[in-house]
């Protein structure tokens, strides 16, 4: 499998795997999820939460929630969640 980054719109972790979502497919790929964070464009990719990495370029609009967790959508509907533990990143964003 050949899958350019820029084609990537959200990471979830699910264990020992990393599940890729694109517009049009999802990947399940064997790697962790800080191991693939290592390899990701900081500047195109941004670690929102324990189990999610998300493409920049795709987010749409950030909403607060309860606890200081923020809801993130993206362009094609999605809704992640950006944990307060990784609100520090948010500077970056």
């Amino acid at each position: 499998m050949l899958l350019k980054t820029e084609e990537i719109d959200w990471i979830e972790a699910q264990g020992n795997y990393v599940r890729l979502h694109t517009s049009k497919k999802q990947y399940l790929v064997r790697r962790k999820i800080v191991e693939l964070e290592s390899k990701l464009n900081s500047k195109l990719f941004l670690r929102i939460h324990r189990s999610t990495i998300v493409n920049l370029d795709r987010i749409r609009e950030l909403q607060p929630l309860s606890h200081g967790d923020l809801n993130v959508l993206l362009d094609d509907g999605t809704q992640l969640t950006w944990s307060r533990s990784f609100k520090d990143r948010l500077k970056a964003f």
